[in-house]
């Protein structure tokens, strides 16, 4: 089987053309997982940042129950001022 020459360029053009697609390809899926990896590891540092802010706010009942019941301290001391004679009246 013999080839027209025109024939044979259309193949050495369509080869190369191929070639090229393929890089651009390998290039594209390339940049594609390097997209991936830094979106994975963002989610890794957002994991870590949600880890710490549910310790720190572990016991924020129990903050907020002191918090409500500062006012009752403040009062009870005042009266423990006033039976002892301390502090203004």
């Amino acid at each position: 089987m013999v080839f027209a020459a025109d024939e044979i360029v259309f193949w050495e053009v369509m080869l190369a053309l191929g070639a090229v697609v393929l890089l651009v390809v390998i290039a594209l899926l390339s940049l594609l997982l390097s997209f991936v990896r830094n979106i994975e590891a963002s989610v890794v540092r957002v994991g870590d940042v949600a880890r710490g802010v549910a310790g720190n706010t572990a016991n924020i009942k129990i903050a907020l129950t002191v918090a409500d019941s500062l006012d009752e301290v403040v009062d009870e001391a005042g009266r423990h001022a006033q039976l002892l004679g301390v502090g203004a009246p």
